[in-house]
């Protein structure tokens, strides 16, 4: 009798175990992704200002779709993914490939450049701003002081330098983890493929074309798959630096929805616009996901 009731204490021990540890995750996920997801496809539906609500239908989709503010926000949220991704990716491989060699000063080097990845986007958007300020900024300050120029430059003043601020403000603080991740990736690779290679002629640029991108194929498919998807939800730098000016040149979808949301300068308070405009931007990430998953399985394939 003792001794079932034993193993019945034990089995309830465990059952309460399994349910726990399955049921917090999951209340989390209910909480925190779930419900705010119902919230935000409910009130896309609808006018709301955070008091009053009526349904409109899809009222809100097709002021959005008529926004050029909007189509604005989403072109220059690709242009920053994409721009960073383009430059940011072979620059980390390059430091990878010359920091996993035998050189002097490579932790030093290695742990200089990871440095910027532990500040956050939203302190790196302030350094930025106090630095490319064009009357008390030190750039501009160093710039005039050694002749360079002869009136300070007004580095955000234009969509197009806002937009390449940000693109290699991304790069810069995004190259220290690729580069840990490359290099990680780098050091699997096995050495008999490079003593091979030498005896067999080859030189740096064909060992780095033909074992190196390779053997880190599929390293760099998920490098750039994170790449991508924070791109696309960029935030915090834009925000802080920017505020998506000038003359919304470097709005994004993240910033255009935040504006709305939280009623900022020049934006009248509209949640369900908001809302609506989160499940657009929500389909527009699925969608260049869709394309970069799909791209990558026809790169495998052909490889």
């Amino acid at each position: 009798m003792k001794r079932a009731m034993t193993i019945r204490r034990a089995r309830t021990r465990e059952l309460v175990s399994v349910y726990a540890m399955v049921g917090i995750p999951y209340l989390l996920f209910m909480t925190f992704v779930l419900f705010p997801l119902l919230w935000i496809l409910r009130y896309a539906f609808y006018d709301y200002d955070g008091i009053r609500s009526s349904y409109v239908g899809f009222d809100n989709f097709r002021v959005l779709l008529h926004d050029e503010v909007w189509w604005k926000a989403v072109g220059n949220t690709l242009v920053l993914t994409f721009g960073s991704l383009a430059i940011g990716i072979p620059l980390a491989l390059v430091f990878a490939v010359i920091l996993n060699g035998r050189i002097k000063g490579k932790i030093f080097f290695r742990s200089a450049l990871y440095f910027p990845v532990l500040i956050s986007a939203a302190i790196v958007g302030l350094i930025f701003r106090i630095l490319l300020a064009p009357d008390t900024g030190i750039v501009n300050a160093l710039l005039l002081s050694s002749g360079l120029i002869e009136k300070p430059l007004y580095v955000l003043a234009s969509p197009l330098a806002a937009l390449t601020t940000l693109i290699l403000i991304e790069v810069w603080q995004g190259l220290g983890y690729n580069m840990t991740l490359m290099l990680a990736g780098l050091q699997r690779i096995p050495s008999e493929l490079y003593e091979a290679a030498i005896i067999d002629g080859a030189n740096e640029r064909q060992k780095l074309a033909y074992i190196t991108i390779p053997q880190l194929g599929p390293m760099l498919q998920t490098i750039m798959m994170l790449s991508v998807l924070n791109g696309l939800k960029i935030f915090d730098l834009v925000n802080v630096l920017t505020r998506g000016q000038p003359n919304h040149g470097s709005e994004t979808m993240v910033t255009y929805i935040f504006n709305y949301f939280f009623e900022m300068e020049g934006y009248r308070a509209q949640q369900g616009y908001a809302a609506s405009a989160s499940v657009a931007a929500f389909l527009v990430i699925s969608l260049v996901a869709l394309l970069y998953f799909r791209l990558s399985r026809k790169l495998a394939d052909y490889d």
